[in-house]
């Protein structure tokens, strides 16, 4: 169970650093935010767009196997980024250890499907993984800050580089290995190509939405052919004889509903991670390490919240606390938006960050166990892939290029209030959309057998 969690503390530990590193790195490198962002971005669609990828590389070659490689890939990303010379270098290595994460992450997710019986045992350890990625976070907003303040932005990805290879290490020594039953099916690179290549174009049509006029062809373009792309890796699914992602699993009700959940609950936690730091640094003046700390309040709530809620959530209809968890959100959301410049810390920042800590893990939690629930053990894998999918593209690629856009028609480098504020209110709005997901799980507020239709967890 270590070196399953080491995985999500990683993850935790990179995006929340390198948020956090972002506004010395953009300064030491002299690019502009809307192109800096693509730290962010590049990572974001690398492991967004292979995670179906590597969920279904598992399921066939080995998950433990797949796992120790992805952690080797994360790895390597973090040592060629931390001595990048210029952001070209550095945005591919990002993309590197976004790879590294998509084959890491599901593997990890399906292990736990494979090694814990369906009911508490399975979401104390969905819950651990949860509770692992908060404490990545709260170690990623203080080492962030610190390294930041005292070593410089290149030590933020150097630190995990040791760690990310002792995982590497220790998954085959210490993890059973675990695949699906059935492995005659085949990879789909084509599949793959399609997927990735459609979204990068896409996400790139939003960023460029800042720098140009939304008609120019360099917008309309790259949406147009991205759209193509993803149009046919769809056309492609449907014919392949061993499809990416069978289609036919996106009727698992808990499944879909878990997917659209998590999308909605992904972006709305961007909305803290990269407006959130913005906003603190650039609008506030706060030091990298200052910055950390302020948002520390929602990290330790969300770890506290992860550990103990695992007993109490498995006994609650998942409907009714995703109604909450969403409601809640958005509402913290809409009141950080209040926030006037310069904010009083204790009176317009910390209350918000406090319900968040408090809604953002009990949605995840939630969402998590609805993934793998009814979905047969040869495809947990690829479930696992198309949950984490839906939770890292829509928060670590797309939201960041939107939140991006936001802040640079509206606020550019000048820290205006107003800027800030319609960002953090497109959260809030995105944030209710998740209440759609809470309704579909309308069906498994009951037993848990009568899902659709479909036989109960395995």
């Amino acid at each position: 169970m270590v070196v399953l969690c080491a995985g999500h503390f990683l993850i935790g530990v990179d995006g929340l650093a390198v948020a956090i590193a972002l506004p010395a790195l953009q300064r030491d490198l002299g690019v502009e935010p809307i192109d800096g962002q693509w730290v962010l971005s590049a990572y974001g669609v690398a492991f967004g767009g292979s995670l179906l990828l590597g969920g279904r590389l598992g399921d066939l070659y080995g998950r433990r196997r797949v796992l120790s490689g992805g952690m080797t890939a994360f790895a390597t990303g973090a040592l060629v980024a931390g001595v990048a010379p210029g952001l070209g270098v550095l945005i591919a290595a990002r993309a590197l250890q976004g790879l590294g994460a998509a084959a890491a992450i599901p593997a990890a997710l399906a292990l736990i499907g494979s090694l814990f019986p369906a009911g508490t045992d399975r979401t104390r350890a969905l819950s651990l993984l949860a509770a692992m990625a908060s404490l990545g976070i709260m170690s990623g907003l203080l080492l962030g800050g610190a390294v930041t303040d005292l070593l410089g932005w290149r030590w933020v990805f150097l630190i995990t580089v040791p760690l990310s290879l002792a995982a590497a290490v220790a998954a085959p020594r210490l993890l059973p290995e675990a695949r699906a039953e059935d492995r005659t099916g085949r990879l789909d690179p084509p599949g793959a190509l399609l997927v990735t290549a459609g979204l990068v174009l896409v996400l790139f049509a939003v960023t460029r939405i800042g720098h140009e006029d939304a008609a120019s062809v360099l917008v309309i373009a790259p949406l147009v052919l991205g759209l193509g792309l993803l149009a046919a890796f769809v056309a492609h699914e449907r014919r392949a004889p061993s499809p990416l992602v069978r289609l036919g699993i996106l009727r698992v009700p808990s499944l879909t509903a878990a997917s659209l959940g998590v999308a909605a609950n992904a972006v709305a936690f961007t909305a803290i991670v990269y407006v959130g730091t913005l906003y603190l640094q650039v609008a506030l003046g706060y030091r990298p390490l200052q910055a950390g700390l302020a948002v520390l309040p929602l990290v330790a709530v969300g770890f506290v919240v992860s550990v103990s809620a695992a007993g109490a959530i498995s006994r609650r209809a998942p409907q009714r606390l995703l109604l909450m968890s969403f409601a809640c959100t958005a509402l913290a959301l809409a009141w950080l938006a209040r926030a006037p410049t310069p904010a009083d810390y204790v009176r317009d920042i910390l209350g918000p960050l406090l319900v968040l800590g408090v809604s953002l893990p009990v949605g995840l939690i939630v969402l998590t166990q609805e993934a793998v629930a009814d979905v047969e053990g040869d495809e947990r894998g690829l479930a696992s892939g198309i949950f984490e999918t839906s939770q890292h593209l829509f928060g670590g690629a797309i939201g960041v290029a939107v939140y991006a856009t936001l802040l640079t028609e509206t606020a550019g480098t000048t820290g205006h209030a107003d800027g800030y504020r319609g960002a953090f209110l497109a959260g809030a709005a995105l944030a209710l959309s998740g209440l759609l997901a809470a309704r579909m799980s309308r069906a498994t507020a009951c037993d848990p057998r009568a899902r659709g239709g479909l036989p109960g967890p395995r």
